[in-house]
């Protein structure tokens, strides 16, 4: 009974001390109470871990804190637009056009914050509360990794943001007020963070919904190649990439067989998932929702059967991309029935097309759709979509090809899908499959930046305009209620 009462104590107290994406970063809320009562035992160092995880699912599953938003709409006119049936987006952050994007309508980074705090809590705690070495050191490398998880998302998103690095467990901390950090400071605190994970040796686990040696890893490669791309940070952190992917042992049996078996909720920790936050029917959410059609605008047999229904649409392809999916389709991929949902299924009288994404639908049973599906944050395809792009960076473009063409035997069934080795065929075809393999899962931006700037600007000539007069085009304005309510918070430069 007494655990039980303090697993319900610790229930309530993280949702009392979560933030919400309109929250600011002056972090707060008094956790001296958690001071006081938790870390007395090993069980409460246990059930701190989970807490990380489901604060990161708390704010990546708000409507607009996700990684959709965060990783892919800025990829712009090309591949999204708004709905062919209620003609309703979010047209302000599509392509985050100057005049549009600014610090009153963009996404807080708070509730970020909240898992980098509980992240900090367990490493402050972890040796005071009488666990063994193996569940210390397990707790220890978790937090290691969902500090890193969170200030690299941070860092590319924001740039220069607060390092903090202790616990907030009394409103006189200065960590209440911080300022901004250099960018250059923070990619630095991950880079740490991820040595100090892997120097606790193999301890993370397997649970897929915690972090595990191979998300370890894509982080580490992931990071790696932004360094090297983005940051310029030379030669070296192309061998970071390749000892993190050579750990995770890359090859066609990485990946599953049958590319709609990755999103299938019913298996959500299948073989190709290795970093994913649970959703379920009680504790649903996330922007998938806004792929689905308001229900009064499909004709009624047509309702979750098989149009996702939903009480509003926000997203859809682009009338573009469609084309582009419908293309590759008729070329005999067979990603485009997972990706792509269409038909003539409207309530309207001209029965126009409409469209939708297929991949991340809940349960169909109901209606509304319940978003019950898991968000997936990564799997090993990208992995080895990362693989290749090591590979081209390294000029060793027939293994980048060979890469690819794991990739490419799944969706065409074609062993040698891709033969041209010349640099600039490589880097079409990565820039290709991201689109094919990708779409919706919040990946393909970050991509296109790590391939250039001329790949970018030829998708979205709006961030080429941009950059003209704002060097910090690639990063979102900061909340302007993280200045307001925190002097020392400064605006990025170029942004208002």
């Amino acid at each position: 009974m007494k655990n039980i009462f303090k697993t319900l104590f610790v229930v309530a107290l993280c949702s009392m001390t979560l933030g919400s994406c309109s929250d600011v970063l002056d972090i707060k809320y008094d956790n001296t109470l958690s001071a006081s009562t938790m870390w007395k035992d090993a069980s409460d160092l246990e059930k701190s871990v989970p807490a990380i995880y489901q604060r990161l699912r708390n704010y990546f599953s708000d409507s607009e804190c996700n990684v959709f938003y965060f990783g892919e709409i800025r990829v712009g006119d090309y591949m999204w637009g708004p709905s062919l049936e209620s003609n309703v987006q979010d047209n302000f952050k599509i392509a985050c056009r100057k005049s549009t994007l600014t610090s009153s309508n963009t996404i807080s980074w708070s509730g970020l914050y909240t898992v980098i705090d509980q992240t900090n809590a367990v490493l402050y705690h972890a040796d005071e509360c009488g666990a063994d070495e193996a569940t210390t050191n397990w707790a220890k490398a978790q937090a290691y990794f969902g500090r890193a998880f969170s200030y690299f998302y941070a860092a590319r998103i924001w740039g220069d943001v607060p390092i903090n690095l202790v616990p907030v467990e009394s409103t006189s901390q200065p960590e209440c007020y911080p300022e901004r950090s250099d960018k250059a400071l923070v990619y630095a605190q991950v880079e740490a963070d991820i040595a100090a994970c892997e120097a606790l040796g193999n301890v993370l686990g397997s649970d897929k919904y915690l972090g595990t040696a191979t998300a370890l890893n894509m982080l580490k490669a992931e990071y790696a190649l932004w360094m090297y791309r983005t940051q310029k940070g030379g030669a070296s952190y192309l061998t970071m990439a390749e000892n993190a992917l050579d750990a995770i042992g890359i090859s066609s049996s990485t990946i599953l067989p049958k590319y709609g078996d990755i999103f299938d909720r019913t298996n959500k920790k299948n073989a190709e998932v290795v970093f994913a936050l649970n959703n379920t029917a009680s504790s649903t959410g996330g922007y998938q929702v806004f792929f689905c059609q308001p229900g009064n605008l499909i004709a009624s047999k047509y309702r979750n059967n098989p149009v996702p229904i939903s009480s509003t649409q926000w997203w859809s392809y682009s009338e573009q991309f469609v084309g582009v999916l419908k293309a590759s389709e008729a070329a005999g991929d067979t990603r485009v029935a997972t990706n792509l949902g269409y038909g003539p299924y409207s309530a309207a009288s001209d029965k126009h097309e409409i469209t939708w994404c297929n991949k991340f639908l809940g349960d169909m049973s109901k209606a509304p759709v319940i978003q019950d599906n898991d968000l997936l944050y990564y799997r090993s395809g990208l992995a080895v979509m990362m693989l290749a792009e090591l590979k081209y960076y390294q000029e060793k473009y027939s293994d980048a090809l060979d890469a690819l063409n794991i990739i490419a035997k799944r969706a065409y069934g074609n062993d040698n899908y891709y033969t041209d080795a010349r640099a600039n065929s490589v880097k079409n075809a990565l820039v290709k499959e991201y689109f094919l393999e990708f779409p919706a899962e919040g990946v393909i931006w970050w991509a296109l930046l790590r391939l250039g700037e001329d790949v970018l600007f030829q998708y979205n000539p709006d961030i080429e305009a941009i950059s003209t007069t704002n060097k910090n085009y690639m990063l979102w304005p900061v909340a302007h209620g993280s200045m307001t309510r925190n002097n020392k918070i400064k605006q990025t430069e170029g942004w208002s």
